[in-house]
């Protein structure tokens, strides 16, 4: 998967932002505390700014593809642990040299603080931790998007294309047509079918109703969700996040792979 931070310009704005504000309150907090000179506090903001972005995109990529999140609870902290300690090292063998050059009146004060910085750094990289996760939580279904369309090409039979839904009301039996159908949604083992009318549970998969429902109607925008591209009114965005309202009032988060499915669908 790519790295949202250096293929995504809205996602690279919105850190670049962020990494100025940090590195300007990290400056700030240490020079202030420690009377490190204006010169120094400036040297510092610029050079850690830098180099929280630059971490910030190493770090993103070494948690895509290492996958920490399915080993043990110790070994997963131990990982951690060395993480944090490279990073605060990376920090101070940049940051020492360009102080020592730039601010030299400033070098002690930095050196005392050292200790502090690195409990922020720890802060600062928890923090980023939590951001990850909570944007790949919403982007899981792009790796699972790559396994399903390799397993689909080794399945050589062909998937029927459903036309109507049945759904059991106490003795009774409702159909609803697909095109009535508003979205559909993960819940646990169940499909939440859900339509003007209401919504049913289904004892089925999500990814068995993305293969048979008409491609050409529905998408799946997220790995909880599959709307019917009929019934969308608009899709709008909110920072990095990007919301799909629906004809009924509702709206729903989509991933960045569900919004380029979405484009090509929808031929934006």
């Amino acid at each position: 998967m790519e790295n949202p931070i250096l293929h995504n310009s809205l996602v690279r704005q919105h850190h670049i932002f962020i990494c100025l504000l940090v590195g300007l309150a990290y400056a700030l907090s240490f020079g202030v505390s420690f009377s490190v000179s204006p010169i120094g506090i400036a040297t510092d903001a610029l050079i850690s700014s830098v180099l929280l972005f630059c971490e910030a995109v190493i770090l993103w990529s070494i948690f895509t593809y290492s996958r920490i999140e399915i080993l043990g609870f110790y070994q997963s902290v131990t990982i951690h642990i060395v993480y944090v300690f490279l990073s605060a090292i990376i920090m101070v063998l940049f940051e020492y040299p360009v102080m020592k050059i730039s601010a030299p009146q400033s070098l002690s004060g930095y050196i005392q603080s050292l200790p502090a910085r690195v409990f922020c750094l720890i802060i600062i990289y928890a923090s980023f931790r939590r951001y990850y996760i909570s944007n790949m939580s919403d982007n899981d279904y792009d790796s699972e998007e790559h396994t399903d369309s390799e397993n689909k090409t080794e399945e050589s039979m062909p998937v029927d294309v459903i036309e109507r839904i049945t759904v059991k009301i106490g003795t009774k039996i409702k159909v609803i047509p697909v095109d009535e159908v508003i979205y559909f949604k993960a819940e646990d083992d169940y499909v939440s079918v859900v339509t003007e009318q209401g919504h049913w549970l289904k004892s089925e998969r999500l990814k068995d109703y993305e293969e048979s429902l008409p491609s050409n109607e529905f998408a799946r925008v997220h790995r909880s969700y599959i709307v019917n591209m009929s019934k969308i009114s608009k899709i709008e965005r909110y920072g990095q996040k990007q919301m799909l309202s629906l004809n009924n009032g509702e709206q729903i988060r989509i991933s960045m792979t569900g919004y380029k499915i979405l484009k090509e669908k929808l031929k934006l």
